[in-house]
């Protein structure tokens, strides 16, 4: 079933899309909101990787392959668009609360926090701990020496901990 579904989607199969689509919006959705921190953006990247994947030859193996190129080519995407001349980088303070997975004010604080990371961090924090790739899958997915990945999440965890350490003493 699962080689139909690839071949199907290649053909441009509108209710096999849809399946692809409904499967990896939310995963996608997420990992534009961290790079682009508002929602508007957020939704504009998410509709580009899908016009993408919807427009292009993919061959997928699996559905882990299938996330894990939907993940590199939202983070790509968001990269464009943050190099785009007319980006202003803003964040808005009250999309970050409207959405479900900023559920308490820790978890805000955190996500807020790893938003600011710089995107060597964020990159593979978002990949390792809310996509659950092993550090040798992210590095290989990102094109980085294993010990690479390991190291940055290592420093990663050491910047958020000091950062929210100066928030809880503020």
């Amino acid at each position: 079933m699962r080689g139909a579904i690839v071949t199907a989607v290649n053909q441009y199969d509108e209710q096999l899309f849809e399946q692809l689509y409904e499967r990896n919006y939310q995963m996608v959705y997420r990992l534009c909101y961290t790079y682009m921190k508002n929602s508007y953006d957020a939704e504009d990247c998410t509709e580009d990787v899908f016009v993408k994947v919807y427009t292009g030859q993919l061959h997928f193996n699996d559905e882990n392959h299938e996330k894990a190129y939907l993940s590199v080519m939202a983070i790509n995407t968001c990269k464009d668009h943050l190099r785009a001349f007319w980006r202003k980088r803003v964040i808005a303070d009250e999309d970050i609360e409207r959405h479900s997975y900023t559920v308490d004010r820790s978890s805000s604080y955190l996500l807020q926090e790893i938003m600011n990371l710089p995107d060597k961090y964020k990159d593979v924090v978002y990949m390792h701990y809310y996509l659950g790739y092993k550090t040798d899958e992210v590095a290989e997915l990102l094109k980085r020496k294993p010990s690479t990945v390991r190291n940055q999440l290592a420093e990663a965890r050491k910047l958020l901990k000091n950062r929210l350490e100066e928030i809880d003493n503020e």
